[in-house]
């Protein structure tokens, strides 16, 4: 034993793939507010290489620093009660990722994350509020973000998250970088989306996401503060689907950011299998709890159950054949606006060939960016460089818009 060491901390990640990459997903939102490395890896130690523990233990952690925020905040000490809440907001919601979707712990995970960013908006020193956008008989979520001092030219960016994304998490992985640089940013959720899906348990997946995110553009072009000249759509991760679907049928859009392209679902999640995964016999929701944890490890069970539960299928047959429908190939040509498409080297074949296809095939200019391991960002996204990532998007945004 020695008498001084440099810390106690070890920092450790996981063989397991899923888990080390939620583990820098958590890493990379601390980069804007939405962690701190040395609670994340105090959390992380002990767990071992299953997801089992993981809920608890982050959802722990979240109701620690959500007590710190309560009591920063009754003695007045707003910034660090903001930042508390920040913080536990992120923790809940990587709680609520591994929670079996179809449990009650996920919403009340879930809840809580968003109930921590909503102690945090009104101690912004931007402007940080929470709307209802109206489309057909329900109400999406969403929030509105502006700089305290306004907009330069009133420049918007709608951003818009995948399948497991958060409107909270957008505001850590995109927002808070464009307040930085004076963009207004509207997060939204649609049909299928986690925050969307607090709300309304059966609003699924649908393939013709142009609808929804016409209800978007109509909210934001609604608004006084938002410049329709300057106004951009993100997509980020299966956000990038339903980007591309937009703008395709949407030519209000003056500049659309995807990370990355896709144009073909059902062949980007394929990607993740092993071949011959379409001729396996039939899995059916109500099975997989039987299956011992050596024959599907714990990790594909519940991405299994989340994704019949977002795109309201029961089984492994009924998701494939709905995938087959999540296509945006036909029609890129309509696209007119530019738009700079990226993805990480990390990111497979099938991810790079997708890109190929929407630089190829889209009508306006298309500027590719490719983002390597070398500079730490080649993974889903850019989690492992956030600000690097963000500052390519916000660059070229700024001198498009």
């Amino acid at each position: 034993m020695v008498a001084i060491e440099r810390t106690a901390t070890r920092i450790t990640g996981f063989a397991n793939p899923e888990l080390d990459f939620q583990l820098m997903r958590m890493l990379g939102a601390a980069s804007y507010g939405g962690g701190a490395p040395g609670e994340i890896f105090a959390a992380r130690a002990g767990l071992d290489e299953t997801p089992r523990e993981w809920p608890r233990r982050f959802a722990d952690l979240a109701a620690g620093i959500e007590r710190m925020a309560d009591v920063a905040l009754g003695r007045g000490h707003r910034v660090s009660a903001r930042e508390h809440y920040g913080r536990a907001s992120m923790y809940y919601r990587s709680a609520e990722y591994f929670c079996d979707p179809f449990v009650g712990e996920a919403l009340q995970y879930g809840l809580a994350s968003q109930r921590c960013f909503a102690a945090a908006m009104p101690l912004f020193a931007d402007n940080v509020i929470a709307i209802d956008i109206p489309f057909g008989d329900v109400l999406l979520p969403g929030y509105f973000c502006a700089p305290a001092g306004g907009a330069v030219d009133g420049r918007t960016l709608v951003a818009i998250t995948g399948f497991d994304g958060t409107n909270e998490e957008m505001f850590f992985s995109a927002a808070r970088a464009g307040l930085e640089r004076g963009f207004n940013v509207l997060l939204a959720q649609g049909p299928g989306q986690v925050s969307a899906m607090r709300r309304y348990p059966d609003l699924v997946f649908r393939p013709d996401y142009e609808a929804p995110l016409a209800a978007v553009i109509d909210a934001a072009l609604a608004r006084p503060d938002i410049n329709g000249d300057r106004l951009g759509l993100y997509g980020v991760s299966f956000g990038g689907y339903f980007a591309t679907r937009a703008a395709i049928h949407d030519p209000r859009l003056k500049a659309l950011v995807l990370n990355s392209p896709i144009v073909d679902l059902k062949a980007y999640l394929l990607g993740f299998m092993p071949p011959g995964a379409e001729e396996m016999e039939d899995l059916p929701l109500a099975y997989v709890d039987e299956i011992p944890d050596e024959m599907m490890p714990v990790t594909m069970k519940l991405s299994f159950k989340s994704a019949c539960r977002r795109y309201g299928v029961d089984g492994t047959h009924a998701w494939l054949k709905r995938l087959a429908d999540f296509r945006a190939e036909e029609g890129l040509e309509r696209i007119a606006c530019p738009t700079l498409a990226v993805v990480g080297e990390g990111e497979g074949e099938e991810a790079l060939r997708q890109l190929d296809v929407f630089a190829a095939k889209a009508g306006g200019r298309v500027t590719r960016h490719v983002f390597t391991r070398a500079e730490g960002a080649d993974m889903h996204c850019q989690v492992g460089n956030l600000p690097l990532g963000l500052a390519v998007v916000y660059d070229w945004l700024e001198e498009v818009l």
